[in-house]
């Protein structure tokens, strides 16, 4: 299992279920939108503050991802670009690994719109 936390993210992994989540630090997730093997947490104003991979050693791999290095995750966040009137148009992950290498994966979700 690999843990951590940074100033605004904490973050899990867990082998056993292969379920990777990243979530802002303090923040309360107010409700969820599932999109696959993908759960994306959003506070009561609407934003993204979090998100929960499924099968996340089958997804990362795509990104040439393994799971040694997944084990070795120094930093997690996620990145988020908004239109002009709010709406999602991109998430990407940000993983650090033990070599400061910093990734930066798109989630291949469908826009998803501020509530």
């Amino acid at each position: 299992m690999a843990l951590g936390e940074t100033d605004q993210f904490v973050w899990d992994y867990s082998e056993h279920s292969d379920i990777l989540n990243i979530h802002k630090k303090s923040i309360a997730t107010a409700g969820s939108a599932e999109l696959g093997d993908f759960t994306v947490d959003f506070d009561a104003a609407g934003n993204i503050v979090g998100v929960e991979i499924m099968n996340a050693t089958e997804f990362l791999k795509e990104a040439e991802i393994t799971l040694e290095q997944l084990a070795e995750l120094n930093g997690a966040g996620l990145l988020i670009k908004q239109g002009r009137g709010g709406e999602v148009t991109y998430i990407w992950l940000k993983l650090t690994f033990s070599r400061s290498v910093e990734r930066r994966i798109p989630l291949p979700a469908p826009v998803l719109v501020k509530v």
